[in-house]
């Protein structure tokens, strides 16, 4: 009876010391965002009404449940509705995967537009699973999925340094040149064709040193052909299954030398003994420069085709991302 009694007494005491860490789990400091925002005892509009706070009023955020969230004003303790609470200060959220923006705090809302994966937002305020937030660029606002989100970039296209080979000859490295080297590692549904093109060339430049395999995983190796159906496969573009027929079948316009654009899919003839005339393709990154997996240098690489054995096998290039 008595060893009963002390299970009882130490479960109650371990319950007792957890609650407090359950409840500062959301704790964060807040500011009301509008006006006439009512203080309530319990959550629940029908209890009794403790304040009546002002835009910008401080307070502190101690737990929340659903739409509510349990807050501290002025030595009072209460309860106010979640939506209208901002955090004080702007942290950035980054997206874990492709997802929407939406205009309310509900899936069957009207989305605002889709957003890439690491996507930088500002984080306004929180209402039930999602967060309002604010595109950095100032785009948009909206809210996001909690779920989707997280304080640092995951860059799912990163390549770990053992996968990869170093690689140097005359106009072809593994090293970005800074005259076309991007930054652009997100990207919205709502922003320009230059930005897509921008980050066609950062997905590529993710795969430099890459090793070239005849039986790639597209992930860490590839063939010529797998290389490029990879990186446009990211952007949801689908390209044909041979090299062969991306550089002569299809309803992307042709383009000539002097009118490419970033993002572009460039044919060289490298053999003009296979009877083939487009054997070889890459993505075009700007400045006379093109990314592919090159047999040769067993990697993929980024080479010059301004002048030189580029220069003089091109044939023509490819656009599906439109300007």
């Amino acid at each position: 009876m008595k060893r009963s009694f002390i299970r009882i007494v130490a479960f109650v005491l371990l319950v007792m010391l957890a609650l407090p860490q359950f409840a500062l789990a959301d704790s964060y400091n807040a500011k009301v965002n509008t006006d006439n925002v009512v203080m309530y005892k319990r959550a629940s509009t029908s209890s009794t009404k403790l304040a009546t706070l002002k835009s910008g009023t401080s307070v502190t955020v101690k737990s929340i449940t659903g739409s509510w969230a349990s807050i501290s004003y002025s030595g009072k303790s209460g309860y106010v509705k979640l939506k209208y609470l901002n955090y004080s200060t702007k942290t950035t959220l980054y997206t874990t995967a492709k997802t929407k923006i939406y205009k309310t705090a509900s899936t069957r809302g009207t989305v605002v537009c889709s957003v890439s994966v690491d996507y930088p937002l500002y984080r306004i305020s929180r209402d039930g699973d999602f967060y309002k937030v604010e595109d950095k660029d100032g785009q948009f606002e909206g809210y996001v999925k909690r779920s989707v989100t997280s304080t640092t970039r995951t860059n799912p296209y990163a390549v770990s340094s053992s996968s990869k080979k170093s690689y140097s000859s005359s106009g072809s490295s593994t090293t970005v040149p800074s005259a076309v080297k991007s930054s652009q590692y997100y990207l919205s549904s709502n922003m320009k064709a230059v930005k897509f093109r921008d980050y066609m060339v950062y997905l590529a430049e993710t795969k430099l040193g890459c090793k070239y395999s005849s039986g790639p995983n597209n992930k860490t190796s590839f063939t010529n052909h797998s290389f490029v159906k990879t990186c446009m496969g990211y952007m949801g573009y689908s390209i044909p299954d041979k090299t062969n027929k991306v550089g002569h079948t299809g309803k992307a316009p042709y383009v000539s030398r002097s009118n490419l654009l970033k993002g572009d899919i460039v044919c060289f003839d490298c053999d003009t003994k296979n009877g083939n005339l487009v054997d070889h393709i890459g993505i075009y990154v700007g400045k006379g420069y093109f990314i592919h997996a090159s047999v040769e240098a067993g990697c993929v690489i980024i080479s010059k085709m301004s002048s030189g054995y580029y220069y003089r096998s091109f044939c023509w290039g490819r656009r599906y991302i439109g300007q």
